[in-house]
């Protein structure tokens, strides 16, 4: 493994625990703003945003990158669908 040593579990969760509390904070700013708008979807959690889009770091690493499309649809998701006359289900 060369020079770079791994980090060790403790300081893995160490490191996640000081920074998840910011990270979920911001995420929740910009979902209540969204919220407040109607542009975001009322049942948008920030810790089910951060866990989806942690997958996009592997999808990212495959001969075609998926992350963009995994993107489109977990931001498509979180938006509101306003039924228009024409999409509205019959």
């Amino acid at each position: 493994m060369g020079d770079c040593p791994l980090l060790s579990f403790t300081a893995h969760q160490a490191i996640s625990e000081q920074s998840y509390g910011p990270v979920v904070a911001a995420i929740t700013e910009f979902l209540d703003a969204g919220k407040k708008d109607g542009s975001i979807r009322m049942d948008a959690d920030p810790g089910d945003f951060l866990q989806l889009t942690g997958a996009l770091w592997r999808a990212a690493s495959s001969p075609e990158d998926r992350a963009p499309r995994m993107l489109a649809l977990i931001l498509d998701g979180l938006r509101t669908h306003r039924l228009t006359p024409c999409t509205r289900q019959r």
